[in-house]
């Protein structure tokens, strides 16, 4: 089986990587990365922590087309095929002042990074997921991005609603990419989509001030990645917390 996950050579990705190398020896992980030397770093780091199925870094820059097509080109040549494609490489970008343009750019940055990239991404690959037998595609999420949960206020205060947004719109990305894919003739390959919230995990992104540990996070992504084919319903958001995998709100 062939895996990839952007944004893999840290944090939640690393985490991700990490799991998959050790519950599934007998799969092929990509581990997307924008610069090689950190990717490659990120391999040795795996090995030594017991990795045993195969991971080689690619080079990967979401908010690239040209490292994009790259990596699509780099993935068919070598393997031929993609069978799960987990999206997780996010950036965020706060504003430096309250000045108006400043609030613009942060914003602009942060939906193209989490949204307008996570659409290119998955539509440049979609050929190579067409080819494989049981397609997936998971979608690094956030229960920051819940509707639901925001309106009930079950959320402590959030310091970049950029971020709330962003994952929100990339809930509903989910959601419209699984109706067109059931709308597809039957003959068709389908593919499954599905978000995930790892929840609030110690990582780099947060300054490690969260209260999960990273492979804690990972677990939710594991159990979408080894369930049977039209076991778990596409077009679905989960999360594993307190032992219990289930749906939060969207």
């Amino acid at each position: 089986m062939i895996i990839l996950v952007t944004g893999g050579n840290r944090g939640i990705g690393f985490a991700i990587v990490k799991s998959i190398s050790i519950r599934f020896p007998k799969s092929t992980i990509l581990l997307g990365c924008r610069n090689m030397t950190f990717g490659e770093e990120a391999v040795l780091q795996l090995q030594k922590d017991g990795a045993v199925a195969a991971v080689e870094a690619i080079q990967i820059d979401i908010e690239s087309d040209s490292s994009i097509i790259a990596a699509v080109k780099s993935i068919e040549q070598k393997f031929g095929r993609l069978d799960v494609l987990i999206n997780n490489a996010i950036k965020l970008e706060r504003p430096s002042s309250h000045d108006l343009t400043c609030v613009r750019s942060a914003a602009n940055a942060c939906y193209n990074n989490a949204i307008t990239s996570n659409i290119v991404v998955t539509r440049a690959m979609e050929p190579l997921l067409r080819k494989a037998t049981n397609p997936r595609v998971i979608m690094v999420s956030s229960t920051r991005g819940s509707m639901g949960r925001t309106a009930k206020k079950e959320l402590p205060p959030v310091s970049v609603v950029d971020y709330c947004i962003a994952k929100a719109g990339l809930n509903m990305l989910v959601l419209q990419l699984q109706a067109a894919e059931d709308a597809r003739a039957k003959t068709d390959q389908k593919l499954a989509f599905w978000a995930v919230s790892p929840g609030h995990c110690k990582t780099s992104f947060n300054g490690f001030k969260g209260t999960k540990d990273p492979a804690d996070g990972a677990e939710v992504v594991l159990r979408l990645f080894d369930s049977a084919e039209g076991e778990i319903e596409g077009g679905t958001f989960w999360e594993y917390e307190n032992g219990v995998f289930q749906m939060p709100p969207w």
